[in-house]
């Protein structure tokens, strides 16, 4: 592959590069993850991509390619649905609740997978609030699927771990400044390849809905959409966004935008206070946020474990 020649066509800024199809995409980015663009060129496209936006047919292209490289598992005999739940973001103002999520999802019975990064300078990721409360990630494809055969869960999957190439281009990031298109193409990842599995997945601002909802009819996805909270896909404990649910090529909003009174939520955002913050929810000391509750009702709609919004969130109310 040309890679001057690709710089030329997709580098030319926002409102005058080409789009490549979908197979020069799966092309380029395989060769992106197997190490074979040179460092400056690599450097080039990264930057290209950042300003010009992926295209549609370009993301399932370098979809694909990651899809190829990412580690397999099966889901549990006999059990429901497994969940998704990708965690790239971490804390940067308030405590990030999705490790609290991931648990309460695993009390209702679903196989829960977390997948995603374990440091981020300046922020407090899953990883780290999971170590604080005692539960330790996988560290090879067989134990993760050890775990999730055991019924025990949740279960962390190191990004290094669920794709190593995708882990390195997410450390470029490190290097240049600026995030590339591994961390929007890591959020979509799945283990469950051509197996019923619940994405759990977020966008930055609202206008990006539309598009994350065509990724995933395109690729025949099942998954739960909204806007996220700093990244990560927790409900927000004080406002949060419509959940939007896409899958068997239909899009609809599960649940509307809704907001909350003040609630008792962790005094800092370290992971330490964090974790004993969950504990006492897990403990019934502390009330658990509303909208994580109801976060947890879309997904047992959407593993078809209840039939509606109402007899799901009776469920919930019942056990949490």
């Amino acid at each position: 592959m040309d890679f001057t020649k690709v710089i030329k066509e997709v580098g030319r800024g926002k409102n005058h590069a080409r789009d490549l199809d979908r197979e020069q995409a799966l092309e380029l980015y395989r060769l992106m993850l197997a190490g074979e663009v040179p460092d400056l060129q690599l450097g080039g496209l990264l930057i290209a991509f950042r300003i010009k936006g992926e295209a549609e047919q370009e993301m399932l292209g370098f979809y694909q390619a990651m899809e190829e490289q990412t580690l397999r598992l099966q889901a549990p005999a006999e059990r429901p649905m497994p969940v998704v739940i990708p965690s790239y973001n971490g804390a940067r103002k308030q405590a990030n609740l999705t490790p609290l999520l991931a648990i309460l999802l695993h009390r209702l019975g679903l196989p829960v997978i977390v997948h995603g990064v374990t440091s981020d300078p300046g922020r407090i990721t899953s990883y780290e609030i999971f170590q604080a409360l005692g539960i330790k990630a996988a560290d090879c494809a067989e134990q993760a699927q050890a775990m999730l055969n055991e019924g025990r869960g949740p279960v962390f999957i190191p990004v290094s771990i669920l794709c190593p190439p995708i882990d390195q281009q997410l450390q470029l990031r490190w290097q240049m400044g600026v995030r590339n298109s591994s961390h929007t193409l890591a959020k979509l990842a799945t283990p469950f390849i051509d197996q019923p599995a619940l994405r759990l997945a977020s966008v930055s601002h609202p206008e990006y809905i539309q598009r994350v909802s065509s990724f995933f009819q395109d690729v025949g996805g099942l998954a739960l959409l909204s806007q996220g909270t700093e990244g990560e896909v927790y409900a927000n404990p004080l406002r949060s966004a419509p959940v939007h649910l896409i899958g068997h090529g239909e899009q609809k909003i599960l649940l509307e935008r809704q907001e909350f009174s003040a609630q008792n939520l962790p005094a800092a955002k370290d992971a330490q206070t964090t974790a004993d913050w969950i504990q006492d929810c897990l403990e019934a000391k502390v009330a658990v946020p509303q909208a994580i509750l109801h976060q947890l009702a879309c997904c047992l709609v959407a593993t078809e474990l209840a039939p509606d919004m109402a007899e799901a969130l009776m469920l919930v109310e019942q056990l949490f």
